[in-house]
């Protein structure tokens, strides 16, 4: 061996002792769930810190870490943190943890920086350096989590305007994907996707024809070759003028300002150009103009694209994906949940949904929790509505694992169980006379009362004659209204147990079970053996019939029946009840139809969308649904994004943080499907391939400091379990399913039929 290798082999080896060969450095900083704090500024004085467990070895996972914080980063570089610094923790935490130094105070900059060990007792490196920023810590806000735009200062002394406590929003450049001279000689230009955007233009003019002005027109629908002028509902077309300037000039279409018309819409700050969703442009050409350059800036949320992703054997299934997908993330525009142009309001139940795709496609947790603080402060008119609160405030804790939404508005979330509604029918009813000022005040809303919704449009309202509901009939005592209160009441007792509220928890048990009961006995028609659409009702809806078999209402014993009538209904619900009948067919494991369902071909489904023109996720199914408020931009119709990682490749969290997951898969008739699904403890990817009933295989990546519980689809007959190419024996089996235990890392599964 030479000097050169020699020294190099020993280098190396010491290195391996001590921990620093491995390239297993902690990655996926977060703080305050923010993965680009040095774009934001928080307003929390103990902020938490998170980060990805990285494997030194197989199945790895964290035995201790060490934090270290410090007001600049040339003192972590020199190993002299002068805020924080825990030394060596014992401990496989590696999400959400609560600072402990010297305080911090408003308007710094801080940087911070951690190591972890493994389950061989070598530490990692260091991770690289993260900066934080605070903002004022006791200014007065309008309401408790109040997101403020603020102007960052950075090192270099510029400015950025940008959120608290959140991502921010960015301009992205889109160049037009096609540009076409129409027969007209007018110029389309076609930027592929509709985007909440404004338009830059490069300009050269020689002001031969003494105008002083040129003509654009922008819009979100194309036709034939050219731009639709007139089409229809609430797509978006617009003529606008630019003023012209003599020789090369930058130009920017100045659109009119958004102006509220809903009592929580949200407007553009001024310092922002006003931004409007469209996909194309047409320009009528002026002699000596040319336009050099245009550019639509779509605005939307920091987003790592690649962060996600998912392709499988039907191509249409993998359109509607990357459909919702975009639609997810184009629609966070004002930094939060507020769709489509005509409301730029946030509604609970709309948020709900598109905070579920978000997680699925991003890892990004901040968004959606403003998002859900916001809407505990503003909420909406529907009944169920109130209740997707505590939907949300689950969802932020489960997923994340961090408890301080649900523990600062815990009295919040008790309210908006709506338990103050309930009558001694043991249900509850919008229409008994219940809505007190107070009640209304213990919710935040301010509006008049309260009204059941059901599903959207609604028929019987005389506006919308092919409404979604199909056919609902509302009374005093409503089916879908009762079935929420019943999930909302077992997520409540959730998060009491989580928040340390055992009585709570307790409490809001026993009344799930007792509402169960009442629930069974008044809306459950026993001749039918279906649920009727309330008390008093001989009218039987899908509405009826899917919220309570997506909510594990439906006793065993009824389940075959309601499953059989919810599909015997086909897609008689909107993009919004969807989202639920979903749920309620992957809950019932009947994975083949719901694949089925959401790839069909009619005018009610997601391929309807691409074929019209959409690339973002419409209001509703297709414009005769909804002839007059219709938008090509609304994210509650992106369900897919979250449905598919979830129930077809079946990965979700066991447990609040993901440090424990389940992955059943239920892929339908798919020949192979690939998906890789961004978490707070790292990617969890899954691939499978199958010939139903012969075999099926199953590789998992999962991020160390995790372990899995996998089901594979038992095979008929007599089958063999293989696992990372060992078989096993004596299999545990789960009804329909083989189930086995995995650890952190790559693993392979396969069960085959002999």
């Amino acid at each position: 061996m030479n000097k050169l290798k020699y020294i190099l082999f020993t280098l190396l080896f010491l290195a391996g002792l001590n921990g620093f060969g491995q390239n297993n450095a902690p990655t996926g900083l977060l703080c305050n769930l923010l993965p680009h704090p040095e774009l934001s500024e928080i307003t929390n004085k103990i902020p938490d810190f998170g980060w990805i467990v990285n494997a030194g070895v197989k199945d790895d996972y964290q035995t201790a870490y060490q934090v270290e914080v410090a007001t600049s980063a040339s003192l972590l570089k020199q190993d002299q943190p002068d805020l924080w610094n825990t030394e060596k923790i014992t401990s496989s935490q590696s999400i959400n943890i609560r600072y402990g130094g010297k305080s911090l105070v408003p308007h710094q900059h801080y940087y911070w920086r951690v190591c972890s060990w493994g389950r061989t007792g070598k530490r990692s490196p260091w991770s690289n350096l993260q900066m934080f920023n605070t903002s004022d810590f006791d200014l007065a806000r309008d309401w408790p989590g109040e997101s403020k735009w603020v102007n960052l200062v950075g090192d270099n002394g510029k400015t950025a305007f940008t959120f608290e406590n959140r991502e921010p929003v960015n301009f992205h450049d889109v160049l037009p994907a096609k540009t076409t001279v129409l027969k007209s000689g007018n110029i389309l230009y076609d930027f592929k996707k509709d985007a909440f955007a404004y338009l830059s233009l490069n300009i050269s003019w020689d002001d031969k024809m003494k105008t002083d002005s040129l003509e654009v027109a922008i819009g979100e629908k194309g036709v034939g070759d050219s731009l639709d002028e007139k089409p229809g509902g609430g797509i978006l077309f617009g003529i606008y003028k630019i003023a012209l300037k003599k020789g090369v000039s930058n130009y920017i279409l100045e659109l009119p300002r958004f102006v509220p018309q809903f009592p929580h819409s949200e407007v553009m700050p001024l310092q922002m150009p006003e931004v409007i969703p469209f996909r194309y442009c047409v320009i009528k050409p002026i002699p000596g103009l040319k336009v050099n350059s245009i550019i639509q800036k779509a605005l939307y949320v920091e987003f790592n694209p690649n962060a996600s992703s998912f392709t499988c054997s039907d191509d249409r299934l993998n359109q509607i994906y990357e459909l919702c997908k975009y639609s997810t993330i184009s629609n966070t525009f004002n930094g939060d949940y507020a769709n489509s142009e005509r409301e730029r309001m946030m509604y609970e139940a709309d948020c709900y949904i598109q905070q579920m795709c978000h997680y699925a496609i991003d890892r990004d947790f901040a968004t959606g929790r403003y998002s859900a603080e916001n809407l505990i402060y503003h909420a909406s008119w529907p009944t169920e509505w109130i209740m997707h609160s505590i939907f949300m405030a689950w969802a932020d804790y489960l997923y994340t694992g961090n408890d301080e939404l649900i523990d600062n508005y815990y009295n919040d979330l008790k309210a908006k169980t709506l338990t103050a509604l309930e009558t001694p029918e043991g249900l509850i009813s919008s229409r008994t006379g219940l809505q007190s000022k107070s009640f209304l005040a213990s919710i935040h809303f301010d509006g008049d009362m309260l009204h059941d919704i059901d599903d959207w449009p609604d028929a019987d309202q005389g506006i919308y004659p092919n409404g979604e509901t199909d056919n609902y009939e509302r009374k005093d005592y409503n089916t879908v209204v009762n079935a929420f209160y019943y999930r909302a009441l077992i997520l409540m007792s959730r998060i009491a147990a989580a928040t340390h509220h055992p009585d709570d928890a307790a409490f809001y048990e026993a009344k799930a079970a007792k509402v169960k009961i009442k629930f069974n006995d008044d809306f459950f028609d026993p001749i039918n053996k279906i649920y009727t659409d309330g008390i008093g009702s001989r009218h039987f809806s899908i509405q009826a019939n899917m919220f309570p078999l997506a909510f594990g209402l439906v006793p065993d014993e009824y389940k075959e029946s309601v499953v059989n009538y919810v599909k015997s209904k086909w897609m008689a619900c909107s993009v919004y009840g969807a989202n639920y009948l979903m749920e309620a067919l992957y809950n019932a494991e009947q994975g083949n139809y719901a694949l089925e369902l959401m790839t069909n071909d009619s005018d009610r489904g997601w391929l309807n969308m691409i074929r019209v023109g959409a690339t973002m996720t419409t209001e509703a199914w297709d414009i005769k649904y909804d002839p007059h408020d219709i938008s090509w931009s609304h994210a509650w119709a992106a369900s897919p994004a979250h449905i598919i990682p979830r129930k077809i490749m079946g990965i979700e969290p066991a447990e609040p943080g993901y440090g424990k997951i389940n992955i059943k898969p239920q892929p339908g008739d798919l020949k192979w499907a690939k998906m890789k699904l961004p978490t707070i403890r790292g990617d969890i990817v899954v691939e499978l391939s199958q010939d139903p009933g012969s075999f099926f295989n199953l590789y998992t990546s999962i991020p160390a400091n995790t372990t899995a519980k996998v089901y594979l689809p038992k095979q008929s007959g007599n089958y063999t379990v293989t696992v990372d190419g060992k078989i096993v024996k004596n299999a545990f089996v789960e009804g329909a399913w083989v189930v086995v235990n995995s650890p952190s890392g790559s693993h392979s599964f396969k069960i085959k039929k002999i």
